[in-house]
């Protein structure tokens, strides 16, 4: 072998050229192979729903389609507009003849696609101070609602009355996953749920010796809310056997309506004192007689659910100004005996009976319960017209108070005074006692107006 022929030798002992040739057959023989395969191969591509791979489709309409009839098989099933919200994405890939595709016809491959795309839906929710309280498939379902809470307030309204809601009412658009939309609300069940009060009527039938005022402290109500809850009533009026709402009915979502009027109404004068020494302290005369003006006003009613609410003053103008009346104001000492003309409680005790008819008679004054010998003070100053025995009254004390009233102690137990006495407000005049027509320890209290009985009820401080 030549020198020439061994540096040519690799360390395989073939030569390098033979090697070069060897490779360029091989490289030659794979692209051969590949190219054979790609003719043999059909083009496709693989499909991808938020990134996981859920097939592979001949072309992306294919893919598109079928979407496209699961979103409409699905708004068929809702009855609501449907939407794809997953990401699609599309890798184009070379399938074998004997390669799997998915099919469009076949039950396999539509299941296996809507097993893994994410179909969302635009719902429509009455959101009431910030919450949602029901979703519908469409705006109209939720306007229906609202519109049938609203409706019976709409046939009674003032003319200029505005109709709306006590809360913040509104529809908000919000986007669902299919598997919330089986839980979409029917609106007559909603408006039925609405529906239910969450406060309900009291009633209250009244009983002999009833005062609206007695009955609010007696139940735990206010006088106000007893009210608003009788559009229409006179409570200072209320008759035995009359029922009375005590409360009004409050829902989740409360109708109010509001009107704005304007109106004269009188304008109050003002008052200033003078001081004299020509009156007693506690007396006052008049100097100058007040008139009133007239003033326009704009005020704004407010109902809930049908019931007054408030009434809100929005503007007042003066068209006709006031007079200022001027009142003497007494200075000089007044005696002790005098007349505040007003009284005061006479006893202290339970009312066991009141003014008015009793027994199918009239009770004149009414009956304060106490012990035996507790002491009976006079209710105002002046001077005692009567004391002794006076039959039913038993033992009974009158005194005169020089301002027209007169008050009448009777089943007194002892007297303390004498007739042409002189006492002032708060003196002992006599001791709680069971004299008379009496069934126990008690006061018969009078109250006498220009020698009329009147309800010492409606005197007492």
């Amino acid at each position: 072998m030549q020198k020439s022929d061994i540096a040519e030798m690799d360390g395989t002992g073939m030569k390098k050229t033979d090697k070069k040739i060897l490779m360029m057959l091989t490289v030659a023989i794979t692209t051969v192979v590949v190219v054979v395969m790609l003719v043999r191969s059909t083009k496709a591509f693989e499909v991808f729903l938020d990134d996981r791979p859920v097939g592979i489709v001949d072309s992306q309409s294919t893919f598109t389609d079928l979407l496209e009839s699961i979103r409409k098989s699905a708004e068929m099933r809702y009855g609501t507009d449907v939407f794809v919200a997953s990401r699609i994405d599309f890798k184009e890939v070379y399938l074998p003849d004997s390669g799997r595709i998915l099919d469009a016809a076949s039950e396999q491959s539509v299941s296996q696609v809507r097993d893994s795309v994410l179909l969302e839906a635009k719902v429509f929710a009455i959101n009431v101070d910030g919450e949602d309280i029901a979703c519908f498939r469409d705006r109209a379902s939720a306007e229906q609602v609202l519109e049938r809470i609203k409706a019976p307030y709409l046939q009674d309204a003032e003319s200029g009355a505005v109709t709306g809601f006590v809360e913040t009412v509104c529809i908000k658009e919000r986007v669902v996953r299919e598997s919330e939309l089986t839980e979409l609300s029917d609106p007559d069940e909603v408006y039925d749920d609405l529906m239910q009060e969450n406060e309900t009527i009291k009633k209250y039938i009244v009983q002999k010796g009833d005062t609206v005022s007695e009955i609010a402290e007696r139940l735990g109500v206010s006088i106000k809310d007893i009210e608003k809850a009788n559009p229409g009533i006179d409570i200072d009026r209320i008759s035995i056997g009359q029922e009375l709402n005590l409360s009004v009915p409050r829902y989740r979502i409360n109708v109010m309506q509001t009107r704005t009027t304007v109106y004269e109404a009188p304008a109050a004068y003002s008052v200033e004192y003078e001081e004299t020494d020509e009156l007693y302290r506690g007396e006052t005369r008049v100097k100058v007689e007040g008139e009133e003006g007239t003033k326009l006003v704009k005020a704004c009613y407010i109902s809930i659910n049908g019931y007054p609410e408030e009434t809100r003053i929005l503007d007042e103008t003066i068209i006709r100004e006031p007079k200022k009346a001027i009142v003497l104001k007494g200075t000089k000492p007044r005696p002790r005996t005098m007349a505040y003309g007003e009284f005061y409680w006479p006893s202290r005790g339970r009312i066991t009976s009141r003014y008015g008819p009793r027994w199918g008679e009239k009770h004149s004054g009414v009956d304060i319960a106490a012990p035996k010998g507790s002491p009976i003070k006079a209710a105002d100053g002046g001077v005692v017209k009567f004391a002794g025995w006076s039959g039913n009254y038993g033992r009974l004390v009158i005194i005169n108070h020089e301002n027209g009233y007169t008050t009448y102690y009777g089943h007194c137990n002892t007297i303390k005074v004498k007739v042409g006495q002189r006492v002032a407000r708060g003196d002992v005049i006599a001791t709680v006692g069971e004299t008379g027509r009496a069934t126990g320890p008690h006061l018969h209290f009078e109250v006498r107006k220009n020698g009329v009985p009147v309800n010492p009820l409606n005197y007492i401080k």
